[in-house]
């Protein structure tokens, strides 16, 4: 999935989802926190959840993959889409990630991330400076 969008919220937390990101994400899909610790939510397509998984859940038993597991599993949802391709924010969601009205929507490889205008131009200006300092650059 690629691309980048602004929609706003309606005041029941609704968000519609662009076209092009809602015919790969499909009309149902898994929403969950950012377990990086970014404030932002991310959503999967089931096979992409799937996959996911998988990754973290082949990993040794420990105490650091039983956190992992239970802030990953209690902080995501089965999200459907209505008939006009709008899905619902739960509140918790929309605290989580400090929305407000806007919302960016980026499409990132397998996953679609959702972020506040605000916080995603801090993470932008925090990443290019990291970039610039460790002269991360990449050619096409």
């Amino acid at each position: 999935m690629m691309g980048a969008y602004t929609h706003n919220l309606d005041q029941k937390n609704r968000l519609a989802i662009p076209a092009k990101i809602r015919a790969e994400l499909g009309d149902s899909f898994v929403l969950t926190v950012s377990p990086s610790g970014e404030q932002c939510l991310l959503a999967y397509t089931f096979d992409g959840w799937d996959s996911v998984m998988a990754r973290i859940n082949d990993q040794p038993s420990s105490e650091d993959l039983m956190l992992t597991q239970r802030f990953i599993y209690m902080h995501s949802d089965k999200i459907d889409l209505d008939s006009q391709g709008r899905m619902t924010i739960p509140a918790a969601f929309m605290q989580e990630a400090g929305f407000r009205k806007e919302v960016h929507i980026l499409g990132v490889g397998e996953r679609v991330e959702f972020w506040d205008p605000e916080i995603f131009r801090r993470m932008q200006e925090r990443n290019r400076e990291i970039m610039q300092s460790k002269k991360i650059f990449f050619s096409l």
